[in-house]
């Protein structure tokens, strides 16, 4: 796993989380379907401050795909867990806003093939993907929080703390679309 990665996760984990503690400014949770979530995820999303539209949101994700086209090594099944991070920016004043966000979700996943003589085969692998938020917030004072856009995506580089390629999965480039709906409080 790389230790690099750990760290920057750990980093934004805690500041968002020490920002969290510190302030009282907007914040929400909500479920996320499709999107940098692939399939279904729970994210905490914040503003950075009171006076500010720039924010952040981690959250966890379950991915499960029959899909071919899922990776570009072909598997028949993946599923695995996945953590998106990224730092976003409403723009518009009131409940109805646009979002612009950048991120990257790092993930374990368990990719399943039939080899030469039919048997089922599994391979665990890790990947790292980078996206932006594309869409529309809806969020009401306290309550009702409602997302929707697209989500392109891309596999960021499969390396190791040497700079040698490293084993993992190799993720087409994608545009998925996305919906969340959750509470503000």
């Amino acid at each position: 796993m790389n230790l690099k990665f750990l760290n920057t996760l750990a980093f934004l984990s805690g500041f968002m989380i020490a920002n969290t503690v510190c302030a009282q400014r907007e914040q929400g949770i909500f479920v996320e379907f499709l999107g940098s979530s692939t399939s279904v995820g729970v994210h905490y999303d914040t503003r950075f401050n009171d006076y500010t539209s720039w924010g952040g949101r981690i959250g966890i994700a379950y991915t499960h795909s029959k899909s071919q086209d899922f990776f570009e090594s072909a598997p028949e099944r993946t599923r695995g867990w996945s953590f998106p991070i990224a730092v976003n920016h409403l723009i518009g004043k009131g409940r109805h806003q646009a979002e612009i966000g950048i991120g990257f979700s790092f993930g374990f996943y368990t990719c399943m093939y039939h080899d030469k003589v039919n048997r089922e085969v599994e391979y665990d692998r890790t990947g790292t993907f980078g996206f932006l938020d594309l869409g529309y917030r809806y969020q009401s004072k306290q309550g009702l929080m409602i997302r929707a856009g697209i989500n392109p995506g891309v596999a960021l580089g499969r390396y190791d703390l040497l700079g040698r390629e490293e084993y993992g999965v190799d993720r087409a480039a994608v545009i998925y679309p996305y919906i969340s709906l959750g509470y503000k409080f």
